[in-house]
């Protein structure tokens, strides 16, 4: 940048006897102002996508698996292009702990979550009127009625939204599952997001 200054006040210098000098001093200038925001426009696009494969490579290859609150792991399903699954449960629930323990522990379910998924957890008994979903805030009794897809169910429920950057239909499947069936699942739910 500095080197491309001094070359336009050099090629200015030269041209200052003349009429036309405040001018043509004016559109180099402008001219290496829009060369600079340029390549400045260039690096951030190469850094965000940069960053984005760091975040999807991080993602895929954790050990652990990472539930997120809704407002971060909904940004974070669309930004990814990842399935969002919303493991919706409350405190008192007993089957919503046995699937904590016995399914959400599982290598295999975890290496198939983390490699597909970005999970939510999502208690709708928490008072919460702070939830983003797209351009709205929404409280928690109305995401429930959106993720159990106008459906009364019970506890847990695992919810999958496929595309959560388009509008449409939810997989809403309630009750408690084994990990050898989950994993069945969610190899139906990763099918579908192929297809689709």
């Amino acid at each position: 940048m500095v080197k491309m200054l001094a070359i336009i006040n050099y090629l200015c210098s030269i041209v200052m006897k003349s009429i036309f000098y405040k001018s043509i001093r004016a559109g180099i200038m402008i001219m290496a102002f829009a060369l600079f925001a340029c390549n400045t426009q260039k690096k951030n696009l190469k850094n965000d996508s940069q960053t984005i494969n760091e975040e999807l490579k991080n993602h895929e290859t954790a050990a652990e698996l990472t539930f997120y609150d809704w407002n971060t792991g909904y940004l974070k399903a669309k930004r990814l292009n990842k399935i969002l699954l919303v493991d919706v449960y409350t405190d008192w629930c007993y089957y919503c702990k046995v699937m904590d323990k016995n399914t959400y522990s599982d290598k295999t379910v975890i290496d198939s979550l983390n490699k597909n998924f970005v999970c939510v957890k999502f208690n709708p008994e928490i008072k919460n009127d702070s939830l983003v979903f797209d351009a709205t805030v929404v409280n928690n009794k109305a995401l429930l009625t959106f993720l159990f897809d106008n459906r009364s169910n019970g506890f847990p429920t695992t919810t999958f939204w496929i595309n959560p950057s388009k509008s449409e239909k939810l997989e809403v499947v309630p009750g408690y599952m084994e990990p050898k069936a989950f994993i069945g699942l969610l190899n139906e739910i990763v099918t579908k997001k192929k297809a689709s």
